[in-house]
């Protein structure tokens, strides 16, 4: 993933549709690896680039349609990414609820970078797809999600087994990877951290050390933001009542929910997040 200058660039879509879509070049390597919870897409018109991902470098070539999960540590190396592509920052729930065949859901969790053949109508869709976004119509926006579905599809159908695992690194990098991949199967459930770190096989203060210095958050605003991720799109597609939406979205009550969604949502409560972005019913 580019660095903040280049990621910034892209926040202004994040309030809207809950994904972020950007144009980026000479953005040039990172200096550590860092993770997110969120699905990336990357495309790149010319050229290529690499990363150290999960301690194992990966070339990315130009004109594939190339998905990771940014949960596993990762990071370009130098020269980094010179040339013009389109980025795609995706929420984990979106993605999950999707559904999509082939084991591509626990591939990209497991740790593998999933990078489609060359496709002429990729490049035309992508630019297809920042357009609608930067649309103010709400029937453009709901293709774009529709179309991005579509194409995750189209993917997992015609990618083969994995190739990338996860290699020793830095230190927590491995350990890392399995915490993040646990919190993504099992954010909906309760969670506590002395659970987390048992599954990995760690003292909970190491763990919440570790974590911390490779993912920059705490472990609980991982599990929190991975949630309310969950929790916008429920209110975006769908007629489920508030209290529901926070339950289903791994919340014990609606309190915390509230809190954290006005954290995380730019101070947004649920029912005015939802009454300002829900996309139109299919006609």
């Amino acid at each position: 993933m580019p660095p903040a200058s280049a990621h910034s660039a892209a926040t202004r879509h994040e309030s809207e549709l809950g994904f972020r879509i950007w144009r980026l070049r000479n953005v040039g390597f990172m200096a550590s690896p860092h993770t997110h919870p969120d699905i990336e897409v990357n495309f790149l018109f010319t050229g290529g680039f690499s990363y150290l991902h999960g301690g194992a470098i990966t070339p990315v070539a130009a004109g594939r349609f190339t998905v990771l999960w940014g949960g596993v540590p990762h990071q370009t190396i130098a020269p980094g990414i010179v040339d013009p592509g389109i980025w795609i920052t995706l929420p984990l729930a979106w993605f999950l609820q999707w559904q999509l065949p082939h084991g591509l859901q626990d591939r990209l969790l497991r740790g593998e970078i999933v990078s489609a053949r060359p496709e002429a109508a990729d490049r035309p869709l992508l630019e297809r797809w920042l357009e609608d976004a930067n649309s103010r119509h709400p029937s453009r926006r709901r293709v774009l999600l529709l179309e991005m579905e579509a194409r995750f599809h189209r993917l997992a159908l015609a990618t083969a087994r994995p190739r990338h695992r996860l290699h020793a690194g830095p230190e927590g990098v491995g350990q890392i990877a399995r915490v993040t991949r646990y919190i993504a199967e099992h954010y909906r459930d309760p969670l506590t951290v002395p659970a987390i770190a048992a599954d990995a096989g760690l003292h909970p203060k190491y763990l919440m050390r570790v974590f911390k210095k490779q993912c920059g958050v705490s472990v609980w605003e991982y599990v929190t933001r991975l949630r309310v991720s969950h929790a916008q799109r429920l209110l975006i597609t769908t007629d489920t009542k508030v209290v529901d939406v926070a339950l289903e979205s791994g919340f014990a009550s609606v309190a915390p929910f509230y809190q954290a969604f006005q954290t995380y949502a730019g101070q947004q409560r649920p029912l005015a997040y939802r009454r300002k972005h829900r996309l139109p019913a299919p006609a």
